[in-house]
């Protein structure tokens, strides 16, 4: 055979290697079974195999290191992060300290709220791949299963004593289909709350907006570390320098906004930014290139039942929150936390048992719908432009009606 010949069957024999590597590989059964690969999904995934001799399976539909929305967290993150026994790596990994927020909000001179007074330190700005990283070595450095690229499908409750269910599963990079058993089963899927949905539980969505995030990478880092809030008539503007030379700016509007925004390559959105009185001030001072678009839902929403004697919904998945809270990765991380409670009451015997997760869940949903009305209402200088008129009217009006509820004692 002359070396030309050679090449095809070199080339088939590297494809059957490519398509060997890219098999999912699982066992028939796991103890735990954690739907959902971000930071909620993987903190529970570190904090079970810390203190528990269980078998654990990480499903996650996106591959590792990929870009996530979220990238700034609170101070107190810092005390999450010792728990789950990767602080020091954290602090080695560069993310970039926040000194605080400088923000237009209610009025047309800018506003600061700093974190000079607060012991724990500044806040940050991750680097989101590093961060993600970081928490899935530490998962399967402690013996967790991460199926990368694999979604899941649907779950079915196994029948007999050991009960459990039956999880079907979708690998894409060879798109083949798996089936695997499990005992205790934990929704980290997000706002969408896929498992829990899927048996039958529903989630209240009370508001619903949408983000146009950009992020793109800087020529430099010259410019203020602050994470930047402008509020317009159209909604509201986020801006953060991010490690690594990158920049991430997000638009949060209306449904019907997003057209607008997206014209013309996302010229509107470029237009739209350019006419902002504050950030764009910071922004004209860098250069930047490789601009890269995302489309994100925002739900506000609870989900009616948050855990059974063999299941328990986490992070988004159990409430998620306007990005104006700006809880997400804390929220995440803390539900993580505490899902190793509720493992360890089943593994003992006691899944039956009400966990005090429920009640703190609910009642930080509640803090949490007061504080946004409050930070809404500040903004008062479009009060007929759709955006603002819906924000007071809805979160208002939600914010008033649990508390009189709880005041009369109904349950919201």
């Amino acid at each position: 055979m002359s070396r030309n010949e050679d090449v095809p069957q070199r080339d088939v024999a590297k494809r059957e290697q490519q398509v060997e590597s890219n098999r999912l590989r699982l066992e028939p059964q796991y103890d735990v079974a954690i739907l959902g690969g971000g930071p909620a999904g993987l903190a529970a995934a570190v904090t079970i195999l810390s203190s528990l001799k269980l078998s654990v399976l990480v499903i996650e539909g996106q591959a590792t290191g990929c870009q996530r929305i979220g990238e700034s967290c609170p101070p107190d993150t810092l005390l999450l992060l010792r728990k789950l026994g990767v602080l020091k790596a954290f602090l080695d990994d560069r993310h970039s300290a926040c000194p605080g927020y400088a923000s237009v909000w209610g009025r047309a001179d800018v506003g600061y709220n700093d974190f000079v007074v607060n012991p724990l330190g500044p806040g940050w700005c991750l680097d989101r791949r590093a961060f993600d990283t970081r928490l899935a070595s530490r998962a399967e450095s402690l013996g967790a299963r991460i199926a990368w690229r694999t979604r899941f499908g649907t779950a079915e409750r196994r029948k007999g004593q050991h009960g459990g269910y039956s999880l079907r599963l979708h690998h894409r990079p060879d798109q083949s289909t798996h089936n695997t058993t499990v005992g205790f089963v934990i929704d980290a899927t997000g706002a969408t709350a896929r498992f829990a949905r899927g048996i039958g539980i529903r989630k209240v969505v009370e508001d619903q907006l949408f983000a146009l995030v950009r992020f793109a990478s800087l020529h430099d880092t010259s410019g203020s570390r602050q994470v930047q809030l402008e509020a317009t008539a159209d909604g509201w503007w986020y801006h953060a320098l991010l490690p690594n030379n990158r920049v991430v700016n997000m638009m949060v509007c209306e449904k019907r906004h997003l057209s607008f925004l997206r014209e013309n390559q996302y010229q509107g959105f470029e237009q739209a930014l350019a006419k902002t009185t504050f950030l764009s001030q910071s922004l004209n001072r860098l250069r930047l290139q490789d601009r890269r678009y995302h489309t994100c839902p925002i739900y506000s929403g609870l989900l009616l039942t948050l855990e059974g004697k063999d299941w328990l919904a986490i992070g988004d998945a159990a409430s998620s929150f306007d990005p104006i809270a700006a809880q997400g990765i804390h929220k995440a991380l803390s539900d993580g936390i505490a899902a190793g409670d509720k493992v360890a009451a089943w593994q003992a015997g006691r899944g039956d048992e009400q966990s005090t997760f429920s009640n703190l869940v609910r009642e930080r949903f509640q803090d949490y719908q007061r504080n946004r009305a409050y930070v809404y209402d500040l903004e008062q200088r479009w009060p007929h432009d759709d955006f603002w008129r819906l924000r007071h009217r809805r979160v208002r009006g939600l914010a008033s009606a649990n508390d009189a509820n709880r005041k009369i004692g109904i349950p919201s």
